[in-house]
């Protein structure tokens, strides 16, 4: 059994009308255009990820500082000085917004911090006055290739 039992789709692959044993038998245009094909249709499939807006104002440079760090290190994209992106499934959502409720808990202050999930239908839609920003570092699908 597959260590990725969904990457099976592609063991038999038919070529030009051709069914062939597995992508070994490709020349390498075959099988670059098979896991093309193949990771299109896995991006399709619903997938528990969804888009966050982390935005904060904070008047401590030391604690604003060790937030935007942290931020970083979890993934999210610095999209403005107190604005982020971050594309993760609701469990890594809930820790960080878990560490951000008790960062602000530690010391007397006034500041805000908001987590907003965004549909990634309605994000589609986003208008951008001013420098741009290039969004589909996170909400575009990675697409790596092994050979």
């Amino acid at each position: 059994m597959s260590k990725y039992p969904s990457f099976n789709t592609i063991r038999d692959v038919e070529v030009n009308d051709e069914k062939l044993a597995s992508l070994a038998e490709l020349n390498i245009d075959q099988k670059i255009n098979t896991i093309m094909g193949w990771l299109a249709r896995q991006s399709r499939i619903k997938s528990n990820l969804m888009l966050y807006m982390i935005m904060y104002d904070i008047e401590n440079n030391k604690i604003r500082t060790h937030i935007a760090k942290y931020l970083i290190k979890k993934g999210c994209l610095r999209i403005q000085k107190s604005v982020y992106l971050a594309k993760s499934s609701p469990v890594i959502m809930k820790e960080i917004t878990e560490t951000l409720k008790e960062i602000n808990d530690i010391y007397e202050n006034q500041d805000s911090i908001f987590v907003l999930p965004v549909p990634e239908e309605k994000f589609n839609n986003i208008t951008v006055i001013g420098q741009n920003v290039e969004f589909e570092i996170v909400t575009q699908p990675k697409i790596v290739l092994f050979f």
